[in-house]
């Protein structure tokens, strides 16, 4: 836990530091915010058995794919810093869907939210955690309780 929440923390600095790069660039967003945090929630993204980035799929390509006992377990789209993440979100259901992936995580580094593909309800009541990690008050351990769904 304690390795999420310094995790958190250099993220939120981040955002406050480079913010106005990192809205601009989608794979620096990534480098910068959502590799740290996965790895922090112990996902190896270096190991391709743990974690696929650039997965392709039927319907392209996702941002990531995290492997359990080898097959896809979550899928990962990530926007730059900022991006509004509705329209990425309900694609990357609708393929999680389709493909029998149980769940997908959108994110643009800062907001995270996490989504149970197999509930069959609209997609905002598929949401089963959300973390912000630049939100006042508390922000990390709320944030890292929210993220220890993934």
């Amino acid at each position: 836990m304690r390795e999420l929440l310094e995790a958190i923390e250099r993220v939120r600095e981040r955002i406050e530091r480079h913010g106005s790069k990192l809205s601009q660039n989608e794979m620096l967003t990534r480098y910068a915010l959502v590799d740290p945090i996965l790895r922090a929630l112990g996902w190896d993204t270096e190991d391709p058995e743990q974690v696929v980035p650039e997965f392709s799929t039927k319907a392209g390509r996702a941002d990531y794919a995290l492997l359990v006992k080898g097959e896809p377990y979550i899928i990962v789209e990530a926007k730059p810093l900022g991006a509004t993440l509705t329209n990425a979100a309900q694609q990357g259901v609708n393929y999680c869907v389709t493909e029998g992936i149980p769940y997908f995580v959108c994110t643009d580094g800062n907001l995270w939210v996490i989504y149970d593909t197999h509930k069959p309800v609209k997609l905002e009541e598929k949401v089963i955690a959300q973390a912000e990690i630049s939100s006042g008050g508390d922000v990390n351990y709320d944030a890292a309780r929210q993220l220890l769904a993934l």
